[in-house]
């Protein structure tokens, strides 16, 4: 694989469609396995960037005077090799019959008796209990995955089913252990968590595998009690990953960002909508070697600009978007410019499928600024369609700038059916639509290059758009920090005009209680958020510069 390019760069550079298909064919190959994140395809990726910013004659902006900036994250969390287990005096084997989870304590162990309680589901306003008259405490209790098929009962069973709801309430009743096993009727399978920060409860947590059940010989309808004594140890894989920084020095240093992830998701993983049995490498060539091939063009074009851009230029290739925004969230902490003199930044995700989406180009982020609602409202362009919206928000790295009250716009071509599929793979691409793309962000970018004054940035009522997102019945209006290695949940922004601001939690909050629900990381902030309906209130319980304020909201 050759990560050089051989076009020669001109005075004026002119995107073509046959210069975008040449970086995506490269991004989207299957040499690079899919650019998982901390994964050998990922590093191979950022070089190949690196060359184009180089030749382009960009400046580099990373660490130490190169164009790789590094930072460390918790690539995932797995069982050692020595953990053990023994139920009734029969050794099982780990990974192929049992798997303590990622939320579970390291801990030797040994009870004399594990008591089946079903689902394990307590449901108090219903006068459901799978605990009802059992005596657990101090014991181990084995649970039944999913919910009860009864659709007469009037409980809202999905409000329950999740395995953190379940250890949780375990946990309540005082249990000491919790094993867990797949009912007959059901896929014994389970996806691990991805790259988030995760705390372990304080008791051992094993799933038992369908084969261990068969080896034991467990009826799954009604299991027995039993014994089990092991030992578990789970591990946290640390790596490095890298963003790509080229800068472009203008007239004046303050910068517009011009950014798009580089990432995608390797051989598939826990946000994969592939449904195969046979592991298949996701190539991403829209999400997102497109708006990554899209960001290089630019680079080429500004680089060859004449006259030279008014404004300087920072040109971002991220990484980690695909486990939560791993990159631009550290960048947008640790900017390598100065953060006060960045006038804008432009995120480009998803923008190569054009030619087949009926609604056009989705521009997200024009209520970001005030000086933007004024361009936007006269923007027109020939052949192409346009749809605005207002949200600087979303699942995609402009929101790390949003956060940091910076102007942000966000363009994205559309979903489809390939999204986070093997099926992403370059035949499917539009390569003119992304040049036509490109364009636009050019005539974006030469406009308040040319305006030269400074861009009032305003928060935006409404969520944000275009990937897709984990619904729930309620919100809370915040954007979380998904990785932060703290005790309970870092809130990165607050959405206005939602119960988060009306009950007065402030960025930088550390969220510790929900209600009755304490919080220790993103999963039982969702199992907490799971447990409201519009009009519940529930006092929050936040950390503030070493304060605990407890404030009262109303969700909607």
């Amino acid at each position: 694989l050759l990560f050089l390019l051989t076009v020669p760069i001109h005075a004026e550079y002119d995107i073509s469609p046959d210069s975008i298909r040449r970086h995506i064919a490269v991004l989207a190959s299957d040499s690079l396995e899919g650019r998982q994140v901390g994964e050998p395809g990922e590093l191979k990726a950022a070089r190949y960037i690196t060359s184009v910013f180089r030749q382009a004659g960009l400046s580099p902006r990373g660490d130490d005077g190169s164009y790789l900036q590094s930072f460390e994250f918790t690539k995932r969390i797995e069982p050692d090799s020595a953990c053990r287990l023994t139920v009734n005096g029969v050794t099982l084997r780990l990974g192929d019959e049992f798997e303590p989870l990622d939320q579970s304590a390291d801990a030797e162990f040994r009870f004399d008796e594990v008591i089946p309680v079903g689902y394990g589901i307590t449901v108090s306003d219903k006068g459901y209990d799978d605990y009802e008259g059992l005596d657990i405490a101090g014991k181990a209790v084995l649970i039944k995955r999913y919910s009860p098929d009864d659709t007469t009962s009037g409980i809202e069973w999905d409000r329950y089913a999740a395995i953190t709801d379940k250890v949780l309430n375990a946990i309540e009743h005082q249990a000491a252990g919790v094993f867990i096993y797949t009912p007959a009727d059901y896929d014994d399978t389970l996806i691990r968590l991805g790259v988030t920060h995760v705390s372990a409860r304080p008791i051992p947590i094993i799933w038992l595998r369908r084969s261990a059940m068969e080896k034991l010989r467990f009826d799954p309808a009604a299991p027995p009690a039993f014994q089990a004594e092991g030992w578990v140890q789970m591990q946290r894989i640390r790596d490095t990953a890298y963003n790509v920084v080229g800068y472009l020095p203008g007239e004046t240093d303050t910068t517009i960002i011009l950014g798009a992830h580089y990432d995608h998701l390797g051989w598939g993983g826990p946000t994969s909508l592939y449904r195969g049995k046979e592991r298949q490498i996701h190539h991403g060539a829209d999400d997102n070697a497109s708006g990554t091939a899209a960001l290089l063009e630019l680079a080429r074009h500004y680089a060859a600009h004449q006259p030279p851009v008014h404004h300087s230029m920072l040109f971002i290739a991220f990484t980690g978007e695909e486990a939560g925004l791993l990159g631009s969230s550290h960048f947008a902490r640790h900017m390598t410019v100065d953060s006060s003199k960045v006038l804008m930044m432009v995120n480009m995700d998803m923008i190569g499928r054009l030619r087949e989406q009926e609604k056009g180009l989705a521009v997200f982020g024009t209520g970001t600024c005030t000086e933007f609602k004024a361009y936007f409202d006269t923007l027109t362009s020939p052949g192409l369609k346009l749809g605005f919206k207002e949200s600087g928000t979303g699942p995609s790295d402009h929101t790390a700038f949003y956060n940091q009250e910076i102007p942000v716009l966000h363009l994205f071509t559309g979903a489809h059916e390939d999204y986070h599929k093997p099926s992403d793979v370059i035949d499917k691409i539009d390569f003119e639509g992304i040049v036509t793309v490109a364009g636009l962000v050019e005539r974006i970018v030469d406009h308040f290059d040319r305006t030269g004054g400074p861009l009032t940035f305003q928060r935006t009522r409404d969520e944000g758009g275009g990937k897709r997102r984990r619904a729930f019945s309620v919100t809370l209006g915040i954007m979380p920090d998904y990785i932060a290695e703290i005790r309970g949940l870092r809130v990165d922004g607050v959405t206005p005009d939602k119960p988060a601001e009306r009950a007065g939690v402030q960025k930088g909050d550390v969220i510790i209680r929900i209600g009755r629900f304490a919080i220790d990381d993103i999963y039982t902030y969702m199992n907490a958020l799971g447990k409201f309906r519009k009009g519940d209130t529930a006092t929050i319980v936040v950390e503030r510069q070493g304060d605990t304020l407890s404030l009262p909201a109303v969700f909607e």
